[in-house]
């Protein structure tokens, strides 16, 4: 368990949010009792926990929010709050408000499974000696920073959903958290002509979920259905034809769909847009940081893929693959009115980069 730390000194290359995200967990750390500290803190190298990450209900590993006071939990959400932008903090508390929703949708008065209060927080190594880790998870929420001593901040895999993904009245949207992500797929899609349709769609039938689920790592190669999912997801991923799983498969040297760089310019505008939508989730410096990462690295190379149906409340899929960019989103279940959206970086989910540079320098 690391040792409740001084405060925090910024160094010269850092964004301007880093020491913002340091303080506020050490805040946390000091705020915490010796037993609640052990449980929310875990070493570094506990590289099985630290990338053992969900979007499902469970008993995840950290310190639940439930078992924290009133002013624990403020500190808890500062620092949530600084790893993310204001717009996706707010996502962020909406989710968690939602399960007292689902609680009632689906008639579990007596249930925990639907509890805004097994939301659980994590801090992997001392947030006064970097390298170090941040991990918020629970029921359609999975934030995992990692910060190195140079300031660097590796924010995948940052995953949002929603369950319901919209409840409306009378024509009127009460809540869309994830509308955007939704919309802004859509609208790409619908620009495209028939030829480049043949080559977005890639297939008709939209899977259950995330082909890739919650790997703790990119992956070469998966095919669809392969990798560990609840026993109703994979029951639905064994009833697609094998045609269609080929179809959908991953494969990380061959990225399915449309290119970039084949699409015309006003598309590729939409595509980059879309990007951002998820890069947009972190804080405005970071979030300018990791899109030259994804600009960099070569944007002629990202595929956008489709799946399933072009209409809003009936399935759909959609992939967007490039050399340090990966996200899936989802729309399936329960009518198509149930979305999971992640954002990940084949080349450092979990911090592998500073983590390596680490190893590397000392």
């Amino acid at each position: 368990m690391p040792p409740v730390a001084a405060r925090h000194t910024l160094s010269r290359m850092e964004p301007a949010s880093v020491p913002n995200i340091t303080q506020s967990a050490v805040d946390l750390l000091a705020a915490l009792d010796a037993t609640q500290r052990e449980t929310a803190t875990f070493r570094l190298d506990d590289e099985a926990t630290r990338t053992d990450w969900a979007y499902f209900p469970r008993q995840s590993h950290g310190l639940a929010i439930g078992a924290t006071d009133a002013k624990q939990q403020k500190l808890a959400h500062r620092l949530l709050s600084h790893g993310l932008s204001l717009h996706a903090y707010a996502k962020v508390t909406t989710i968690i408000a939602l399960d007292n929703v689902l609680d009632v949708i689906e008639d579990r008065t007596r249930s925990v499974v639907r509890d805004p209060a097994r939301y659980f927080f994590s801090i992997f190594g001392d947030p006064s000696s970097p390298p170090w880790a941040f991990q918020f998870e629970g029921h359609h929420v999975s934030i995992n920073l990692t910060l190195s001593a140079d300031g660097h901040v590796s924010p995948t895999p940052l995953f949002l959903g929603s369950n319901p993904a919209e409840i409306t009245h009378a024509g009127h949207p009460i809540v869309r958290v994830c509308g955007e992500e939704e919309d802004a797929g859509r609208d790409l899609l619908r620009s495209f002509g028939a030829e480049e349709l043949a080559r977005a769609v890639i297939c008709k039938v939209a899977p259950p979920d995330f082909i890739l689920m919650n790997a703790a790592r990119v992956p070469d190669h998966i095919r669809t259905g392969d990798a560990p999912a609840l026993r109703n997801i994979a029951e639905d991923f064994a009833k697609l034809t094998d045609d269609d799983k080929q179809r959908l498969s991953f494969d990380r040297a061959r990225p399915a769909g449309l290119a970039f760089r084949d699409m015309t310019p006003a598309q590729r505008e939409r595509l980059s847009a879309l990007i951002d939508i998820y890069t947009d989730r972190l804080p405005d410096d970071l979030a300018r940081i990791e899109r030259a990462k994804v600009d960099a690295a070569g944007l002629d190379a990202v595929h956008f893929a489709w799946a399933g149906s072009e209409h809003q409340r009936q399935g759909h899929y959609y992939r967007i693959h490039g050399p340090s960019l990966l996200i899936e989103y989802d729309n399936t279940q329960d009518d198509a009115n149930h979305v999971h959206a992640v954002w990940r970086d084949p080349t450092s989910d979990f911090g592998a980069s500073i983590l390596r540079d680490h190893v590397a320098t000392h």
